[in-house]
């Protein structure tokens, strides 16, 4: 298995912190084809993991990355995005921060998560108004496949824990 340093040498865009196997930290300026790269890293990593856990736990890291580097980094792309990843013999941890000025997760009416049963389309509705893409999916999906899902007071760092 590649080690961080190795697999990511070359790219500057990303400065390895730590690169120990089971404490990974990298420091990440947000530019989404870096983000697929390390997407792939991960899922080389989690090669010892069942394909669907493996899959929804990439997919997982994928979206919260994603809302770093567009929602966090947009106001201070220069502080880039921080991400570590710990993993045990009983739990995997992913840590994501950024210099932005966060949100709460219940100011969000343009997030599916936020939908009351009665009508769990409103989101869309939201999303048309501000002039969004479809979607608003990715925080409902990440919290199914997290274990816990904690973010700070500011709501601009989050830890995903997944118990293996």
């Amino acid at each position: 298995m590649i080690n961080a340093k190795a697999a990511f040498n070359g790219l500057p865009a990303i400065t390895v912190k730590s690169a120990q196997p089971s404490w990974i930290c990298l420091r990440i300026e947000p530019d989404f084809a870096v983000k697929d790269r390390i997407i792939e890293f991960f899922y080389e990593r989690l090669e010892d993991l069942a394909p669907a856990l493996r899959n929804d736990l990439c997919m997982a890291l994928d979206e919260l990355l994603g809302n770093a580097f567009e929602h966090g980094s947009a106001s201070e792309p220069r502080s880039g995005v921080e991400l570590s990843y710990i993993r045990t013999s009983r739990m995997l941890l992913w840590q994501i921060k950024d210099a932005g000025p966060g949100f709460s997760l219940d100011a969000l009416p343009h997030a599916a998560l936020n939908n009351p049963p009665e009508d769990p389309l409103r989101h869309a509705e939201h999303r048309s108004l501000l002039g969004l893409r479809p979607g608003g999916f990715g925080i409902m999906l990440v919290k199914q496949i997290a274990d816990d899902l904690i973010y700070n007071e500011q709501g601009n760092e989050v830890v995903l824990v997944k118990y293996l």
